[in-house]
C-alpha cells in the first residue's frame, strides 16, 4: 500500500488539522433506535410457559455527540468528556413515546435478585415492599418510561422507609444517559510516537483497568471508542473497541469490501470469541458474575455496571434475538428471528485514514429472571 505522509499530519488530533473538528463535534447524522418487545402471555409465563413476544419499532432519536474539557497532556495523549443528547424524531418512528408495553418489571427483579446478597434487616424491607406495593413479575410501561426512566411506586416508599438504602424513585434502562457524558476517555493523539496508536484509548476514568468483573484480561480497556482509528493498517489486524454500554473491550475482524458513497471502505464484524461461553473461550470465564456463574453462548450478564440504589439491576446483554447466541436463549422466547442483515454489529472503516465511515452497532438489553428462595 502506498503511504502518503500527508495523510499521517492530518490525521493526527491536533488543534487547525482537517479533522480535529469532525473528531471534535461530528457533524454526520446519528440515530438511536429503539426496538421493544411486548409480551402478549404474561399469565401463562408466571404459570411456567414460554413468552411470546411481539417486536415494534424503530422509535428514532437523533444522537448528537460533542466532546468537551479536552486536555491536550504532554505524553502525547488527549483527555476529553463526550456530551451525547438525544431528541424524539417522531416521523423517523412507528409511533409516540406515550405508546405501552408488557414488559418484565426491572424494579421488582432488582429487587428480587438483591435477596440474596443483602442483610437480613434489609431483606424483610424488600419483602414488605413487594407484598405490600403489588410489585410483580411484569409491569405495563411506555416506551420512554422503559427507556428513559420513570418514578416507581415502590421506589418512592422505600425512600421514606430506608432513605440510607435508596436515594431515588427513578427507574429505566437507560435512565441518566440523555444530555450526561460516559466518562472521561484518554486517547493517543498521535502527537507524540507513531501514528499506529491515533485513537487507542490509553485510560478510562483514570484506569487502563475496569473493577467489574473477575479477571485482569476481562477488566483490560482495549483499543478505541469505536470512532477513530490508525491510519494504514493491515486487512488482517485485529481491531479492539471499548463499549460502555456493556463495561467491557471488544474484538471485531474484517469480513469485506463494501463501498458507501464511492468511497471503497474496509467492514468489520463481531468476532465470535468475544460471544463465546467460558467452555469455549477460557478468558471469557473473567466475565462470569458472581465468579463461577457463567451464561452460555452470545449473552454477559452485565449486572456488576448497572446499578440503581446500592442495587444491581439483573442485566445481560446479547446481539438481538439472540443472534450467534445459543439455542437455548433463542428457542427459549416465542417469535425471535435472529438474522445477520437486521442483527450484526458492523463498522465500515476507511483504510487510509482510519476514520469510520458508517457503523451500526446493535445490541440487546435482557433481563435476567431466575426463581429465588423463599418468593414465590
Amino acid at each position: 500500500m502506498y503511504i502518503n505522509f500527508y495523510y499521517f499530519q492530518q490525521v493526527i488530533l491536533k488543534e487547525g488539522n482537517v479533522l480535529y473538528n469532525i473528531w471534535r463535534d461530528l457533524p454526520i447524522p446519528i440515530y438511536m433506535q429503539f426496538y421493544l418487545f411486548d409480551v402478549k402471555n404474561p399469565e401463562e409465563v408466571m404459570q411456567g410457559k414460554k413468552p411470546y413476544v411481539e417486536q415494534k419499532g424503530p422509535y428514532t432519536y437523533s444522537e448528537k455527540r460533542v466532546k468537551y474539557d479536552i486536555v491536550h497532556n504532554d505524553n502525547g495523549t488527549v483527555s476529553y468528556k463526550q456530551n451525547r443528547t438525544f431528541h424524539f424524531i417522531p416521523e423517523m418512528s412507528v409511533g409516540k413515546e406515550t405508546d405501552e408495553f408488557t414488559t418484565p418489571n426491572p424494579v421488582y427483579w432488582s429487587l428480587i435478585s438483591a435477596l440474596e446478597w443483602q442483610p437480613a434487616e434489609l431483606n424483610r424491607i424488600i419483602t414488605f415492599l413487594i407484598k405490600f406495593i403489588g410489585e410483580d413479575v411484569f409491569t405495563k410501561r411506555s416506551m420512554s418510561g422503559i427507556i428513559w426512566g420513570q418514578n416507581d411506586t415502590a421506589l418512592t416508599l422505600a425512600m421514606q422507609l430506608a432513605p440510607s438504602w435508596f436515594y431515588t424513585n427513578f427507574i429505566g434502562y437507560f435512565m441518566n444517559k440523555n444530555a450526561t457524558n460516559d466518562g472521561v476517555y484518554t486517547i493517543f493523539s498521535g502527537q507524540k510516537g507513531t501514528t499506529g496508536d491515533i485513537g487507542f484509548i490509553d485510560k478510562y476514568n483514570g484506569s487502563k483497568y475496569l473493577d467489574f468483573w473477575t479477571s485482569p484480561w476481562a477488566n483490560m480497556v482495549n483499543g478505541s471508542d469505536g470512532t477513530i482509528g490508525p491510519p494504514y493498517v493491515s486487512k488482517s489486524r485485529v481491531p479492539y473497541a471499548f463499549a460502555s454500554d456493556i463495561c467491557r473491550s471488544v474484538s471485531g475482524k474484517y469480513t469485506e469490501d463494501v463501498e458507501f458513497k464511492g468511497v471503497n471502505l474496509w467492514r468489520y464484524g463481531a468476532e465470535m470469541s468475544y460471544l463465546e461461553n467460558a467452555t469455549l473461550n477460557p478468558n471469557n470465564a473473567g466475565f462470569c458474575t458472581p465468579p463461577g456463574q457463567c451464561l452460555d453462548t452470545g449473552i454477559i450478564n452485565i449486572s456488576s455496571c448497572q446499578i440503581v440504589d446500592f442495587f444491581h439491576i439483573p442485566v445481560s446483554m446479547s446481539l438481538p434475538h439472540f443472534y450467534l447466541g445459543s439455542d437455548r436463549y433463542i428457542n427459549a422466547v416465542y417469535n425471535m428471528k435472529p438474522n445477520k442483515e437486521e442483527h450484526e454489529t458492523v463498522l465500515d472503516m476507511e483504510p487510509h485514514t482510519g476514520w469510520i465511515f458508517s457503523a451500526a452497532k446493535r445490541l440487546q438489553v435482557n433481563l435476567h429472571m431466575k426463581p429465588v428462595p423463599g418468593i414465590e
